[in-house]
């Protein structure tokens, strides 16, 4: 029915647009993401999660050693390590960018990575929390800190202009291929007479054979079998330690739609 291609049309329409304006919003940190306050998770799990960098931070090591599962002679030395890591004074903000939680027949599990902003740097601080039961009180199973001046993160921000000739080639394929594929999408669904074509036009959304570019440490690599939809792809942890992730796919559907789509009309007159 013409109605049903017409909401298709605009379902995918939104789906492509809608991603490539969160892919601008997000790049730009207009926004980004915190999980502090989610659904499912309480404010005592939460809570628990951020006592382990509260007590580093605050030199409450008999507290923090209190909650690790694993206690040995190296603790201290270790924990003396991270105080000597991290920035003076307090931090000015703070936000949960990941988090995990897993119940299972071994136990419960919660893990998470909160970034602390100071005046000068930034802090990512790593947690894995393990129990047992529901019933009992979380031990800290992992903990590990990292620290970055804020020149170094600017190295790791997304900029397109300093990015190098390769990763803005998969940059500007991952903007262009889609919008490619997206036309080429909406000309074969409209066109399309039979079930047959209608596959053809679900079949132009693919990509296959992704390039992926990682603006943090300019790296390019290439996955020869993988197939995304329509063709090109972008992701980010939300945390200011890592860089984007573009991939591009080679627009094989769509292509072949061009060049067959000439030959079909002559047959046609």
């Amino acid at each position: 029915m013409p109605w049903g291609r017409s909401i298709l049309a605009i379902v995918t329409t939104l789906f492509v647009i809608g991603g490539m304006a969160s892919i601008g919003v997000m790049g730009a940190r207009v926004w980004r993401p915190d999980f502090s306050s989610v659904p499912g998770v309480s404010a005592q799990d939460m809570a628990a999660l951020a006592a382990p960098y509260d007590d580093v931070s605050q030199g409450r090591d008999a507290e923090l050693m209190a909650l690790l599962i694993e206690n040995n002679a190296s603790t201290q030395r270790e924990i003396d390590r991270i105080q000597a890591l991290l920035p003076p004074g307090q931090p000015t903000s703070s936000r949960l960018t990941t988090f995990r939680a897993s119940t299972g027949t071994e136990g419960n599990q919660l893990w998470g990575v909160r970034e602390y902003e100071y005046a000068g740097h930034v802090v990512r601080s790593e947690t894995t929390l393990y129990r047992a039961t529901s019933s009992e009180p979380w031990k800290v199973s992992g903990f590990h800190v990292n620290v970055l001046a804020r020149e170094d993160l600017a190295s790791r921000t997304f900029n397109f202009m300093s990015e190098p000739p390769g990763v803005q080639g998969v940059i500007v394929a991952a903007v262009a291929l889609p919008l490619f594929t997206l036309i080429t999408f909406l000309i074969a669904l409209f066109l399309a007479g039979t079930e047959a074509e209608m596959g053809v036009a679900d079949r132009d959304r693919a990509g296959v054979g992704t390039i992926y570019a990682d603006t943090a440490s300019d790296a390019l690599s290439f996955l020869p079998i993988s197939v995304q939809l329509f063709a090109a792809g972008a992701t980010w942890s939300g945390s200011a330690f890592d860089g984007w992730v573009f991939s591009a796919s080679t627009p094989f559907g769509a292509a072949a739609f061009w060049l067959l789509a000439p030959r079909g009309a002559k047959a046609d007159q």
